[in-house]
């Protein structure tokens, strides 16, 4: 019996164009290792064999059709503007938070109190103490002495002196409730503050501030008299209870009037304050010679 050990097999013949085996000198030499592997060089390389077989498939596809390319281009310059614009923006913002004391590496216990900067102008301050409902023909808020109070106080003068006072503790609060808002918001797994959360937390201060602030009556009736929604699917951005009607009828009765009364005479009252604020710089042009010292008069030359 012969084993299958014993059996001969055949060499492959050598192909043409190899070279023929080297001598037994040569089978000490070592070769070169392999060079190493670069792969950032290798990304680089990749992407830019992506980007050429993307461009060559859009070439090949623009032969289908001529205008989507062009419309194609378009698209990704108006989507490339936006990044720019939303990427510039969000910069900016962290500039001005981390001059304002809102910093990433420093640990700030209270960082409503640590202002470094002011975020909050003094235009802007003005602007929000002088702010006051601009429509007195509907029912701004649930009380006609809210209205007046807001509209005479928007007209009294506020220098930036009184107004920095004003300033440096309303952006303490401000400060104060944006950080609930952002710590309420991030437990709650979100990233954008809403006005619900908002609300929450200025819900608590309510009964010991002057003004309304949450749901005022005039937010609340323009929501009823709103329409939202497709065409032929509008309806009112907020429903009305069963006494809504009733109350808005009390209002056009109640408020309204003494609203327009009131606005009506702070408009005359305006326009007579300036009336006479250019009289008064018209006024030195025309008015008498200016005299030469205390009690004498101009001298004039001799006839």
């Amino acid at each position: 019996m012969v084993s299958n050990s014993k059996k001969s097999k055949k060499a492959p013949a050598p192909p043409v164009d190899e070279e023929p085996p080297s001598s037994s000198d040569d089978d000490d030499v070592v070769a070169p290792p392999p060079p190493p592997i670069d792969a950032d060089a290798d990304a680089e390389k990749g992407a830019e064999e992506e980007e050429e077989e993307q461009a060559g498939e859009d070439g090949e596809n623009g032969d289908e059709g001529a205008e989507e390319p062009s419309e194609s281009a378009e698209q990704r310059e108006r989507n490339a503007r936006k990044r720019r614009r939303v990427v510039a923006r969000r910069k900016g913002y962290r500039q001005l938070a981390t001059k304002g004391g809102y910093s990433t590496t420093a640990l700030s216990m209270d960082a409503s109190r640590d202002v470094a900067q002011n975020m909050v102008s003094i235009k802007e301050t003005i602007r929000a103490c002088k702010w006051a409902p601009a429509l007195p023909d509907s029912a701004a808020y649930s009380t006609f002495e809210e209205y007046a109070e807001r509209l005479k106080l928007s007209q009294e003068p506020l220098p930036q002196g009184p107004a920095a006072v004003y300033r440096a503790s309303g952006e303490v609060f401000l400060r104060k409730v944006m950080n609930e808002c952002m710590q309420r918001t991030f437990d709650a797994g979100k990233t954008r503050v809403s006005i619900n959360t908002v609300a929450s937390v200025l819900r608590p201060l309510q009964p010991i501030l002057n003004h309304e602030f949450a749901a005022p009556i005039g937010l609340v009736r323009h929501a009823q008299t709103t329409l939202v929604g497709g065409e032929g699917k509008e309806s009112p951005a907020l429903g009305t209870l069963e006494h809504d009607d009733a109350q808005m009828t009390k209002e056009r009765k109640s408020i309204v009037p003494k609203q327009l009364e009131l606005f009506k005479a702070v408009q005359k009252a305006m326009l007579e304050q300036k009336k006479e604020k250019e009289r008064k710089k018209a006024a030195p042009a025309g008015g008498p010679e200016p005299t030469i010292g205390k009690g004498k008069k101009k001298r004039t030359a001799a006839a």
